[in-house]
């Protein structure tokens, strides 16, 4: 044997359990091919060795598959032998099989000779290669040696050099019966034969859930956005979900599609299907890569240019279509068409952003219609994987990209598509060419085509000649980036400009910018004028821009409970400005003032420039603000799925905290709410709004308290407290007190909640807004346990003489369960009947806390048997919301009733009773009070909890002890199992 045959280890490039690293160790999903490793392994020393054949796109985690198989097999004893491609020995027949067997060839003078000499032939130098097959026996003879089963993983099959590839397939179909199995991976439609009967897996997408997770684990993102667009642009291909980013440069020339710029990794990982191609072929799949036109005759002409011939262009493109790197498709004809043409333009159909559907916008824009029409009929070239264009252009050098886009510059129909690569190869101010490329900002901007406009507008700046023009497209790139919650991008733009050299509206739009940027909702009121003078300012030159300082504004003073004076500011602003009575903005602006100014319901109108996703946004915010929950709701949903198919992330936060809050009063359930205000809460987190991410957690403590979850809520309420003080909102401190005032009203503390609830109506000076209308509800409930229906009456007298007819349905509600909790004796229970008139149904949570307080009243009356129809329909509703304490309390007053057990306690001797005996010794409602008094509660919060005065607990107490033997609440206790 040649000394080429002997001891030798697994190296670090190979694939083997040493080398699992990360991508083995944690594999993310794949849960499919994780169970046909586990079953490959426990066979191999049963039932003889088995193939497994790993399949997919670049990308898709093959080799972090067969990783993680090389670690299992190592952790269950199987030797582990392994080989993968290697760029400088394709060329050299059996490099890769010499590599695999290299740990075992010592082991080659224990074989028979022919088997020997075989070996000896193929690695030591011998005339001629031997026969696949004849070697393949060889290799099984020679690991037969080796004590136990063999685990064979192989990386890339169909890259080896072709005598291992052929050896390896034989091995395959020799293996069964062996204690040797097999693992390769392969590219999918590699053109060459799979191995003779494997089991076959291909690796397709990760799901979002675990997309998600392997960005995170990547830490490349910065962001919620980010990661959104990275999410959108991989389409779950895991090297792709790893490697992606924005960076911290200038966007580059794969904004123009849309798409994030390719590492060398992942360019690598295309970088065969490139070198495989001829000279021209790889010239025209460049400038189709790069190309802002997706127009078969625009990329043609312009590979003409660079390779000096229309011929060689043809056959270039031929042959990138042959081997499937791009598909040539016949644009549409007619009308009925054209819709699915632009969505191919823009490459949606193919999982790439629609960013070439923002750039016909951008066109139209700019009068050439008629350019896009033709562009539209015409013969496009899109890409099967959208990756290999970042990819291709990863692998391009500099130099060749800028001839590229001066090529394409010149032979682009389209001026806007043209005017994109005249300015990648500009070098000196042109403000005509700025003013083109700023046109292709225009227009909706869904995923990731944020990027073209982001790109058009910093290369519009770069290109200006005048410096104040220049800083106000910065500064409109960066408003965009801070609108979609892209902040390190929007501050990279802010930067950029120095604010000395801004006139009135640069000034202004610089305000606007700051507003977005993460941390801007600390500071003092003196913002909000600020504010209100620039949105004046503004106004003539800019309403929209105008329109939204006003909104900011306002926003602030809402959560700063702004004074009288600042509230004045806003609303006179608010009427210089506004379009007219029934413009959305101006009552939204209205409703976060002074929700009570809101004028009943009619249909508002959009102000002028406001895109629909806007005014339905402005529509569900004033609703909202004003209780008319039944109207925001199918408003919010609608702006939800605008906001998200536009990529206006920083925006969610405003509509999910809203819609959890409509869903608290009409949902039938509260898991929908918990998922909104956790969303809410992740969103504003990671997008820089910490005063967002207060509210969503002050929703997420209201929603606890009334599941019953109280530890938890104080929680959350906590965590709002701390949060208002270091945001100066004070706003939100409000949720917080409804969060604790629930929570003590839900273990039977009524005193302590209507206190709480008080508080949020000691200044009638300051407008009340939906915390005081839900505060009102509760506090009506409060207050007869704690014997405050005097006090309270007057509060909700207050309450009912700030709303008009035009109140939205929910507070007329609100009102009417109070007035009837509250009413005197004689009024009681007709004012009950009137707050459960038909249509109650629709605030479940309003019906629940109605028809139990019917039920209770009724049942302290001694209508028994009319009681148990209203408490069971409570009992029904809290249980269905999964309002645990409220469903239990209303289960004990049902029990009082004798719904849930009839009983008789005569003949029990006293004392002679067990635990279990209790409910043929007390009644339904001693029973109640016995149970809250073994818990330790006191007279008086048992009787609040149960609307009982504490002398009657204690009468109730003075027949349960004899009752049951025992003389102290300790015994009591003992007895009854709590102690």
């Amino acid at each position: 044997m040649s000394a080429h045959i002997g001891p030798d280890v697994t190296g670090p490039d190979r694939i083997g359990p040493g080398n699992a690293g990360p991508e083995g160790a944690g594999l993310v999903g794949r849960d499919r091919e994780r169970e046909r490793v586990a079953a490959l392994l426990a066979a191999l020393p049963r039932d003889g060795g088995q193939v497994l054949r790993l399949s997919g796109a670049p990308g898709t985690g093959r080799t972090a598959v067969l990783r993680h198989a090389a670690a299992r097999a190592a952790e269950q004893g199987v030797r582990v032998l392994s080989t993968a491609w290697a760029p400088a020995e394709r060329e050299w027949p059996l490099a890769a099989l010499n590599h695999l067997l290299r740990p075992a060839l010592h082991r080659a003078t224990g074989i028979p000779d022919r088997e020997r000499a075989v070996l000896d032939t193929a690695f030591g130098g011998g005339p001629a290669t031997p026969a696949p097959a004849e070697l393949a026996a060889a290799v099984l003879r020679l690991l037969d040696t080796l004590p136990g089963p063999v685990l064979l993983c192989v990386d890339d099959l169909d890259r080896l050099d072709p005598a291992s590839r052929d050896t390896l397939r034989a091995v395959a179909g020799l293996c069964g019966g062996t204690r040797v199995g097999l693992i390769v991976t392969e590219r999918t439609a590699s053109g060459a034969p799979p191995c003779p009967h494997p089991q076959t897996v291909t690796l397709g997408r990760l799901p979002d859930p675990q997309a998600r997770a392997l960005v995170a684990r990547a830490g490349r993102v910065t962001g919620y956005a980010e990661e959104q667009l990275v999410l959108a642009v991989a389409r779950g291909n895991p090297l792709a979900l790893t490697e992606l980013s924005l960076g911290d440069g200038p966007l580059g020339d794969t904004a123009c599609f849309g798409m994030l710029p390719a590492t060398p990794r992942l360019a690598e990982a295309y970088a065969e299907d490139r070198q495989a191609l001829s000279a021209p072929a790889r010239t025209v799949l460049l400038t189709a890569a790069l190309s802002a036109s997706p127009v078969t005759r625009d990329i043609l002409a312009a590979s003409a240019l660079l390779l000096d011939s229309a011929d060689a262009a043809r056959d270039g493109l031929a042959e990138v279509v042959a081997r499937g790197l791009v598909v040539e498709s016949p644009g549409p004809t007619d009308a009925d068409e054209n819709a699915g043409a632009m969505e191919a333009v823009g490459t949606l159909r193919t999982g790439e952003v629609e960013a070439v559907g923002t750039l016909h916008t951008g066109v139209a824009d700019t009068g050439t219609a008629g350019a896009v029409d033709a562009e539209v009929a015409a013969d496009h070239l899109r890409f099967p994987d959208p990756l290999v264009r970042p990819a291709v252009l990863g692998l391009e050098s500099t130099a060749r990209r800028m001839a590229a886009h001066a090529a394409l510059g010149q032979s682009i129909g389209s001026p806007a598509h043209a005017a994109w690569h005249a300015a990648r190869c500009a070098v000196g101010p042109d403000e005509e060419l700025a003013r083109r490329l700023e046109s292709l900002a225009a227009g909706p901007r869904p995923g990731g085509a944020v990027l073209v406009a982001l790109a058009a507008l910093e290369g519009a700046a770069r290109l200006s000649p005048d410096p104040e023009r220049g800083a106000a497209r910065l500064l409109r790139a960066a408003e965009l980036a801070g609108e979609r919650g892209l902040a390190d991008q929007a501050l990279r733009y802010v930067r950029q400009i120095d604010p000395t050299g801004l006139g009135t509206l640069g000034r202004a739009l610089l305000l606007r910018v700051y507003d977005l940027l993460p941390g801007s909702g600390t500071g003092g009121r003196e913002r909000i004028a600020e504010l209100c003078e620039a949105a004046r300012e503004a106004a003539a030159q800019d309403p929209a821009l105008a329109r939204k300082l006003l909104l900011a504004a306002a926003r602030r003073g809402r959560w700063q409970q702004c004074g009288p004076d600042e509230r004045h500011l806003l609303l006179r602003t608010a009427g210089e400005l506004r379009a007219g009575p029934r413009d959305a903005w101006y009552l939204t602006v209205t409703a976060l003032t002074d929700p009570l100014r809101v004028p009943g319901p009619a249909d508002p109108r959009p102000a002028p420039g406001v895109s629909g996703a806007d005014h339905r946004s402005l529509l569900s915010q004033a609703a909202t603000l004003t209780l008319d929950f039944e109207r925001a709701a199918p408003l919010l949903e609608e702006t939800e799925a605008a906001l998200r198919a536009e990529g206006r992330y920083r925006q969610l936060p405003l509509i999910l905290v809203p819609r959890a809050m409509c869903r608290i009063w009409l949902g039938g359930e509260w898991h929908t709410a918990l998922a909104l205000a956790e969303e809410a809460r992740t969103i504003a987190d990671r997008t820089g709004q910490p005063d967002w991410a207060a509210r969503a957690t002050g929703m997420l403590g209201i929603l606890e308290a009334l599941r019953g979850e109280h530890d938890r809520s104080l929680e959350y309420a906590a965590e709002v407290e701390e949060s208002s003080l270091r945001l100066g909102q004070n706003r939100q401190l409000s949720l917080a007190v409804l969060a604790r005032a629930l929570t003590a009203s839900g273990t039977g503390r009524y005193a302590e909640a209507y206190d709480r609830l008080r508080s949020l109506f000691t200044d009638p000076a300051t407008p009340y807004a939906f915390e005081q209308f839900w505060g009102l509800a509760f506090l009506a409930e409060a207050a007869p346990p704690a014997g405050e229906q005097t006090d309270a009456r007057t509060v909700v007298d207050h309450v009912a003489s700030l709303t008009g007819e035009g109140c939205a349905p929910l507070l007329r509600r609100i009102l009417a369960y109070a007035d009837a909790v509250l009413a005197p004796e004689g009024e009681a229970e007709a004012r009950y009947r009137r707050a459960l008139r038909p249509g109650i149904e629709v605030w479940p949570l309003l019906h629940g806390m109605t028809a139990f307080g019917y039920g209770a009243w009724l049942r302290r009356r001694r209508r028994v048997t009319d009681s148990r129809t209203p408490l069971a329909t409570a009992e029904s509703v809290f249980r269905t919301l999964g309002a645990s304490s409220r469903a239990a309390q209303t289960a004990s007053e049902l029990r009082a009733t004798g719904w849930a057990a009839e009983g008789d306690s005569a003949g029990t001797p006293a004392g002679d009773v067990s635990g279990s005996d209790l409910t043929r010794v007390l009644s339904p409602q001693q029973l109640t009070i016995a149970r809250l008094a073994a818990r330790g509660l006191t007279n008086r919060a048992i009787g609040e909890q149960l609307r009982l005065s504490p002398r009657t607990v204690a009468s109730h107490l003075y027949q349960i002890f004899p009752k049951l033997g025992v003389s102290s609440r300790a015994q009591l206790a003992a007895l009854m199992g709590t102690g």
